[in-house]
């Protein structure tokens, strides 16, 4: 079996690392931080090596393990890391292929660049307002010397233990640190400049793929000065830079050089996973960790435009719940150069509980490009029965939400005549007043009485729960979500 090894930490590596995995090739993939392995899964054809390496440990592990093939997929301005592992290869006689970010050059009298970060701070020093810093947590300490430009910072940082004691040993106070995983969209660049008023933005020449281009639009868009600090190998043939070596800047060029180093046949396709998601009640602590975990490692979101804007992420987020709106953006997505692989659709309460989940399931299961996971939630019933004390084992549940009145009498009227214990979901109040109507309509000419008990706003902040006549609950007057369980006194 051929081994691979990877420097990864990028977004990049990442996926070098998990194609190549997938097609049954032994990967080890080296990152530097605890952070970079939290963003891997290691599986049978997968190892993550944890720890920085100079050129001895570099030359070392290369004998111990005795690669078939070094692939060098870390970030563009890592450039002793790069210039070690260059090295290290040659001295053992291991092939190294170096992947780097294809760098696009733009114009406008907002752009400025620069060559170093010392020349950064020098033409920061020229500007006023806030600063919106992404280029790290390694260059703080240039950024922070002067504290007439450490006052102006906002910085964007890995989420990562490392970057945070970088940020507080520079003397940034938590008010002026972002830490989040990019890369980000252009929308959340301008949010971000909108919310913190920035004036500047400083990132680095690290690609599309590292979100300069996005960040360079947000700032154009709104009109701010953006400066961004050259990478220092733009330019710079293979023979260079890379000695012998060979260098790409695309993955597919990436995967046809390891074809033929190796002489192995590589496919580059995968499924796109596809979540179904029952986040419970409209409160986000109802909903479990399993959803949450989904939510968290997600690169798209879809529901409800309430849904969506509730959702604490940086995966990109539509407002859309039908298949018509979503089927299409995943199609388009798998036709691009970064397609998504991890989408979640969102739904209220419990996938399985009149939800629209198993519709779309449907609509999804013969696309063989998706893989669907269904993932429950807590639903209005379960909740209030455990508010309520009701257990809901014995119930007849019957919607009213969204469905038409000849549909669902039959069946409540059967129910009540059987004196069944009854759960009702109401699009509202003015479902809960059409079943209160019929149940005191039911209680003239019946021995045994029903009474209602009433879930308001459940899991909200003005949620309430009452056991009331139905006389009662036609005096309720509120709107908002209602569900109920129908109760023999």
């Amino acid at each position: 079996m051929k081994k691979i090894l990877v420097f990864g930490g990028t977004s990049e590596g990442r996926k070098i690392s998990e194609t190549l995995s997938r097609n049954n090739l032994k990967v080890h993939v080296s990152v530097a931080t605890d952070y970079g392995r939290q963003v891997l899964k290691e599986n049978a054809f997968l190892k993550i090596l944890e720890g920085r390496m100079d050129s001895s440990a570099m030359k070392e592990l290369f004998r111990k393990e005795n690669y078939d093939l070094v692939i060098d997929a870390t970030h563009p301005f890592a450039k002793e890391v790069s210039e070690n592992i260059k090295n290290s290869s040659s001295e053992t006689n291991l092939p190294l292929i170096r992947f780097e970010r294809e760098i696009k050059n733009l114009e406008s009298k907002d752009l400025v660049y620069t060559e170093n970060a010392i020349q950064c701070v020098d033409a920061l020093l020229n500007t006023t307002g806030k600063i919106l810093l992404t280029t790290g947590s390694k260059d703080l300490k240039v950024f922070c010397e002067k504290p007439e430009l450490r006052e102006r910072i906002i910085a964007r940082v890995l989420p990562a233990m490392e970057s945070l004691k970088l940020c507080y040993e520079n003397n940034l106070e938590g008010k002026q640190i972002i830490a989040m995983q990019g890369p980000f969209s252009e929308n959340m660049n301008i949010n971000q400049i909108e919310e913190y008023g920035i004036s500047v933005l400083v990132t680095k020449e690290s690609g599309k793929a590292g979100g300069t281009d996005s960040k360079i639009s947000a700032s154009l868009k709104k009109g701010i000065k953006c400066i961004v600090i050259k990478n220092s190998s733009v330019g710079k043939t293979t023979d260079e830079f890379y000695g012998n070596y060979t260098k790409c800047s695309s993955l597919d060029e990436l995967y046809t050089l390891v074809e033929n180093k190796l002489n192995i046949k590589i496919s580059e396709s995968k499924k796109m996973t596809v979540n179904l998601i029952g986040i419970g009640m409209g409160n986000m602590k109802t909903m479990t960790v399993e959803a949450a975990e989904k939510i968290k490692n997600a690169d798209c979101i879809f529901g409800s435009e309430r849904m969506v804007q509730d959702i604490k992420s940086t995966a990109r987020k539509y407002p859309y719940y039908l298949s018509k709106d979503i089927i299409p953006i995943l199609q388009e997505s798998l036709k691009s150069s970064n397609p998504y692989e991890n989408a979640c659709i969102l739904f209220s309460g419990d996938s399985g509980f009149f939800s629209g989940a198993s519709k779309l399931q449907k609509e999804l299961k013969d696309m063989e490009w998706i893989n669907t996971n269904i993932i429950p939630g807590i639903s209005s019933m379960s909740y209030l029965s455990a508010k309520s004390g009701i257990p809901y084992q014995d119930a007849e549940i019957i919607s009213l939400h969204g469905i038409e009145k000849n549909i669902w009498l039959p069946k409540f009227e059967a129910a009540l005549s059987n004196t069944k214990k009854i759960f009702i979901l109401t699009s509202g109040l003015k479902d809960l007043h059409e079943a209160a109507k019929l149940i005191l309509d039911y209680n003239k000419n019946a021995v045994v009485k029903y009474k209602m008990a009433v879930g308001f706003m459940l899991s909200y902040e003005n949620e309430s729960t009452e056991i009331l006549e139905p006389e009662k609950v036609l005096s309720l007057k509120e709107e908002g979500l209602y569900s109920a369980f129908i109760i023999t006194e």
